[in-house]
């Protein structure tokens, strides 16, 4: 009896040994994009609609000779407060590895009319599907969840040959981005503001630019070149007074700001808050302020010579040496050269302060 028990024994650790090595013919590991939204129709597995990729799954096979395999997909998802619940499930046509051949598959490759690799099943939970569907029925959008993608390798009985791997997509669908400092047409003092927002994502983009003079609208000045574009973590930031690409604000002028939370969907979407603005109060010393006012009030009289504009440069320039064209504020030496290269015809809406 005893030596029977000795013989089960070393006939069931054969088996089991076996077994691993038949479990582990393929390595397989997958990974998934940090999107935070999804469109409910990138979940039909076999007809997806767009070109975004929701899972790449490396295969690797770990057999000494040619083995066949059959990759096999299912879709679970867990809604906010739900329980989780299987929508999709696929299974390939049998793909040949070569001896230590790595293979490189997403859904892509088993979505279409004729994909370059060819599913034997397919199962679409049509229930859940509409399930979904209305939900997300005004933009299409995938509810708020938890979107996992599970993959094995089977051979031709179902059997497992590889391990079993997993990757989540996290859909949070940022709805909100809100400005709050500076606030929209201040006035501040420092060349490095404060910047402050609120949105229900982790990760933004502000961009500042300064406007120019020839610029009118905030749609006008936010289409050129930003003074910064920073990616940022949280819901505020400082104006850094150094590094590379780092151009410093100047005072007496006028900047525009928005932040928005940058495309993260198979169909690059993304959320801008409104344009806000904000000046920098000028530094102008009193000896600065001199020089502006005896300059501007040389270059008026070059430019008016009637004894009828004499008699009101007093009650144009003042003292303060602050100016202003067309709303916005220049430097003293960009208020001398448009005088200086002004006619009368063409002074419009030119105020110092």
């Amino acid at each position: 009896m005893r030596r029977l028990s000795m013989v089960l024994a070393a006939l069931s650790l054969f088996y089991l040994a076996s077994t691993a090595r038949a479990r582990n013919l393929v390595n397989l590991s997958i990974t998934v994009p940090q999107y935070n939204q999804l469109y409910v129709a990138d979940l039909d597995i076999k007809n997806v609609k767009s070109s975004g990729i929701l899972f790449t799954a490396t295969l690797q096979s770990m057999a000494t000779t040619p083995i066949q395999v059959k990759l096999n997909l299912a879709v679970i998802i867990t809604l906010v407060g739900e329980s989780p619940f299987q929508i999709a499930q696929a299974t390939s046509t049998p793909l040949t590895l070569d001896p230590g051949q790595m293979k490189v598959i997403t859904n892509l490759d088993l979505s279409g009319d004729n994909p370059p690799i060819h599913l034997e099943s397919y199962s679409y939970d049509q229930q859940e599907f509409d399930k979904i569907k209305n939900v997300a029925l005004a933009t299409g959008k995938a509810p708020a969840g938890v979107y996992k993608f599970v993959l094995k390798c089977v051979d031709a009985n179902n059997a497992l040959r590889s391990n079993i791997a997993s990757g989540e997509i996290v859909v949070t669908n940022p709805s909100r981005v809100e400005l709050t400092l500076p606030v929209d047409r201040e006035s501040i003092t420092t060349p490095f503001p404060h910047f402050q927002w609120s949105a229900n994502a982790d990760t933004i983009v502000l961009s500042v630019y300064e406007k120019r003079p020839y610029q009118q609208s905030p749609e006008d000045v936010v289409s050129g070149v930003p003074f910064l574009k920073q990616t940022v973590s949280g819901g505020s930031f400082n104006y850094p007074p150094s590094g590379p690409g780092v151009r410093p604000l100047q005072s007496g002028r006028t900047y525009y700001w928005y932040v928005k939370i940058p495309a993260s969907s198979t169909r690059g979407s993304g959320l801008t808050s409104d344009i806000w603005s904000f000046s920098i109060q000028s530094s102008t010393t009193s000896s600065s302020r001199e020089d502006l006012n005896n300059s501007a009030t040389q270059a008026l009289k070059n430019l008016l010579t009637g004894t009828q504009y004499q008699s009101r440069l007093s009650q144009v320039i003042m003292l303060n040496g602050d100016a202003a064209y067309d709303g916005s504020q220049i430097s003293t030496q960009e208020l001398i050269d448009m005088l200086q290269n002004m006619n009368r015809s063409k002074i419009i809406n030119v105020i110092i302060q």
